[in-house]
């Protein structure tokens, strides 16, 4: 019976080693994005402290080009084309350029058609969930009291397109009348 018991527990071992091995390596070499974000009211007390986030981009798939049966959304994947929105946003770190969503396709995108590209779902509203829209952050993390809205999103996309959400960086604070010079 130790033999059986040795021999489950190292395939366990070894099945979830292989598996945070994957996890660490699927986006190692990854583009990275910044996408700005839209105000959400977060409320839901049995999940921990987390950021909620939506993102200026899920609203990519509204048009003919990614039109979902509504009984197929959320199993269908979409993927939606990134390019520089043109727009500078000052944060705490500095001036980044979040990327706009300039397409979207039911197909998946090859390497070399015009990218960088991230692939979600569409909700049953038609908007793209990219599946990042939660940032769990420690007890004592100041980005616990963000909003969505007041931070810029830095997104890792792997060669599937995948995306993971890397970071938030808060928006610079914007001088009041009385702080102005």
């Amino acid at each position: 019976m130790t033999g059986w018991l040795r021999i489950a527990l190292a395939a366990q071992l070894l099945f979830f080693a292989g598996w945070g091995a994957l996890l660490l390596a699927s986006h190692r070499d990854a583009t990275l994005v910044w996408l700005g974000t839209e105000p959400v009211d977060p409320r839901d007390l049995l999940s921990g402290h987390y950021v909620a986030l939506r993102y200026a981009i899920a609203d990519a798939a509204k048009g003919d080009a990614c039109s979902v049966p509504v009984e197929e959304r959320g199993r269908t994947p979409v993927w939606v084309r990134l390019a520089p929105s043109g727009e500078s946003i000052e944060t705490v770190a500095g001036f980044v350029s979040p990327s706009a969503a300039v397409a979207c396709r039911l197909d998946f995108p090859g390497r070399g058609e015009g990218g960088p590209w991230i692939t979600g779902r569409l909700d049953a509203d038609g908007r793209v969930i990219y599946g990042i829209e939660r940032m769990y952050v420690a007890e004592d993390d100041p980005r616990r009291e963000a909003r969505s809205g007041s931070v810029v999103a830095q997104v890792a996309l792997n060669e599937r397109f995948e995306p993971r959400l890397v970071d938030l960086v808060p928006r610079a604070p914007v001088p009041t009348a009385t702080e102005a010079p």
